[in-house]
């Protein structure tokens, strides 16, 4: 146990773990598409926090060549602790989807890369110097999770990481929030039964919360 307390306290912790987001994380992507459809993609948050989030102005941008760019404004939003936020190219009810989940926002301008996928969650304009929240991915080759063929979500197993990190992500084995009869793996719009990890935790623990124990199988 010293020997934990010393690395927290001499910043070890950070290179271990990276650098921890902030309140709202991506939790879950939907990068190759569904069966239904490639295009049918999706990009869900959590508010892994203890206060309510207003999303209202926020962004996420994406890499095009060597150049981030804007994906989606958020114009409305608010997020409650431990609750999902699910932005996707179709609403439910379109024939284009198979979700069963409704999102929050459907954006036709999300597009999310099969290779050099970086995400990153800004609580503005990042353009006006907003500040970055969160990260998913580290852009260089294949996403670090998801299985294209069996159309397998990418999921984040650690919210309190950085999101950079390979460690933070795997390939999710749940399904639920689907349309009956897809095969496909992940838990889209899924609100946690546990509240979200409070901020406090991240500096108190070297053991990284999981989101399987945040977000338990149904």
């Amino acid at each position: 146990m010293r020997f934990i307390y010393m690395l927290l306290t001499m910043g070890w912790a950070t290179a271990l773990w990276g650098t921890p987001p902030g309140k709202v994380v991506f939790s879950e992507l939907m990068w190759m598409g569904s069966p239904v459809s490639t295009a049918d993609e999706w990009v869900e948050l959590c508010n892994r926090g203890e206060t309510l989030v207003d999303l209202a102005g926020w962004s996420i941008t994406r890499q095009l060549e060597d150049r981030e760019v804007t994906m989606v404004r958020i114009e409305e939003g608010r997020l409650a602790p431990g609750a999902t936020f699910l932005i996707a190219n179709f609403a439910a009810d379109d024939t284009r989807s198979a979700l069963a989940a409704q999102p929050q926002l459907v954006d036709p301008g999300l597009s999310l890369p099969n290779t050099r996928l970086l995400l990153r969650l800004y609580d503005g304009d990042p353009e006006a110097g907003a500040h970055l929240v969160d990260v998913a991915d580290d852009g260089s080759g294949a996403p670090l999770a998801g299985d294209t063929q069996e159309k397998k979500a990418m999921v984040r197993l650690l919210l309190d990481t950085d999101g950079s990190l390979p460690m933070s992500w795997g390939t999710a084995a749940d399904h639920s929030g689907w349309d009956d009869g897809i095969a496909a793996s992940g838990t889209p719009g899924q609100v946690p039964e546990d509240a979200a990890l409070p901020d406090s935790a991240v500096s108190t623990t070297i053991r990284p919360a999981t989101w399987a124990s945040l977000k338990p199988a149904r």
